[in-house]
């Protein structure tokens, strides 16, 4: 069992953090090691779901949903002002209301769409969950989950509604879509008021209303070669100025270097039937040399949404094994590259923006997941770098400070988790922190080199 506090290092402060107040900040920061609970299997670490601090729970200053993929797991994590998470998981009851038994998978995503109070509703998609077949390829369903608190105060894991069998809420007789719920995220596509679910899974992409069910489905993009993990790239945003969002997906393996397929709502062109509709909008994004290998990536295995201020949003593409993307909108063209020195570390696998400096801009993270940390193989690292850089140099790099306690998959999953100073025990500057899953558990705590502003350093006189 590895400790869950670190040894601190020191670090270069700047931009305004007080170095004599250094100690005081990190010990009230989240700087915790989660391992993965009982039963969570692998994975433990890829689905992360930051989100607001619970209006009835003034002490906690951050909560983060997370997720086995392989296995029936699901667990909240609240950190108190001190940084010191309380973790609770679901039951065995509340996983089998939401669809999950044993040997039926585990939960590969999970977004939050705004509703009513600080949590609203989340949707997790669960791909492998077999239909009433139970054979063959799983059909996959997605689950709405409201997070209730009971009288003594725990979360209550309480499903609203649960597609069944991968077939589209809202259609009857519907055909199982097969990993119905490979990915999924919150959006605005058929309309501006309302929250949507988009969800991806074999057959196409599908947008999905909390209480109404299917809004528009299509599958312009032909099958969506699954790769082996299962793993899909979705973003979604307004790329193209179109007015709604758009829905970028990656296919990593289509074609052998991979593709991003941009979705768009509304008049398609070449349908002369002119009917509102989810269609292909334009050629499929790729790069001028294909990269990575089909068999475990490639170019669109990982994307995030960048934001404007013109509201649109640029897109950066992940494409493994040593690069990333990052596409500019009014078109999605003329690319900035991201590289890395080391061609086998699978740089490109997962990618997320934060703000590691607490000045306003977001900073791109990219995992390179198989780079070796000192003598351990393999161990992974997390690169952060300026969007407005150079590509190659990064302002801080991240990596478990003892990789031999975790040696695989540091970094398969990415979140950006704000820390609300209002509710720790000594008030100060709110801190966006970088979070990394890996394969046993869950990082707060990262040991950065250069002279990047330590993110935990939010206590300003």
């Amino acid at each position: 069992m590895r400790p869950t506090m670190f040894a601190f290092s020191a670090l270069v402060l700047a931009g305004g953090c007080n170095p004599g107040d250094f100690g005081a900040a990190l010990d009230r920061a989240p700087v915790q090691y989660m391992g993965a609970p009982d039963g969570f299997g692998s994975n433990a670490g890829r689905t992360l779901l930051p989100l607001a601090p619970p209006a009835d729970k003034p002490k906690v200053a951050a909560r983060l949903l997370f997720a086995s993929t392989e296995t029936q797991g699901l667990a909240l994590a609240d950190f108190d002002g001190d940084g010191k998470p309380q973790v609770q998981t679901a039951t065995g009851d509340d996983l089998g209301t939401l669809g999950l038994s044993s040997g039926k998978g585990g939960i590969s995503s999970a977004a939050w769409l705004s509703g009513p109070g600080t949590t609203g509703t989340i949707v997790l998609g669960m791909p492998n969950v077999f239909g009433t077949q139970g054979s063959g390829t799983p059909a996959g369903c997605v689950a709405f989950l409201n997070l209730v608190a009971n009288a003594s105060g725990e979360v209550d894991f309480e499903s609203a509604r649960v597609p069944q069998d991968g077939a589209v809420p809202g259609s009857p007789g519907t055909q199982p879509q097969g990993h119905f719920g490979l990915a999924v995220a919150r959006g605005l596509v058929t309309q501006t008021t309302v929250d949507e679910a988009v969800v991806v899974s074999d057959n196409g992409v599908s947008v999905l209303g909390v209480a109404s069910g299917l809004l528009a489905s299509t599958t312009c993009m032909g099958n969506l070669a699954t790769p082996p993990d299962l793993h899909r790239s979705l973003a979604v945003a307004d790329f193209l100025s179109g007015g709604n969002q758009e829905i970028a997906v990656g296919l990593p393996v289509k074609g052998g270097a991979g593709r991003v397929f941009i979705l768009q709502y509304g008049l398609n062109p070449a349908d002369p039937t002119n009917a509102f509709q989810l269609f292909c909008a334009g050629t499929p994004i790729g790069v001028p040399n294909p990269v990575g290998n089909p068999a475990v990536g490639g170019f669109g295995t990982a994307l995030a949404a960048v934001p404007r201020a013109n509201g649109m949003a640029d897109l950066v593409v992940g494409a493994p094994p040593d690069r990333a993307y990052l596409f500019y909108g009014d078109g999605i063209t003329s690319p900035k590259m991201f590289t890395n020195s080391d061609p086998t570390s699978e740089f490109g696998q997962r990618v997320a923006l934060v703000d590691i400096d607490g000045d306003g801009i977001k900073e791109l993270a990219i995992t390179a997941l198989q780079a070796d940390v000192g003598s351990t193989k393999k161990a992974g690292r997390v690169f952060v770098y300026k969007l407005d850089g150079d590509g190659k140099t990064p302002v801080a790099v991240v990596n478990d400070s003892n990789p031999n306690a975790n040696t695989e998959f540091f970094g398969i999953g990415l979140a950006e988790l704000e820390f609300n100073s209002s509710r720790a025990c000594a008030k100060g500057k709110d801190a966006s922190l970088l979070v990394a899953g890996a394969d046993a558990g869950i990082f707060t705590f990262f040991r950065f080199t250069g002279s990047a502003v330590d993110p935990r350093c939010f206590a300003q006189k």
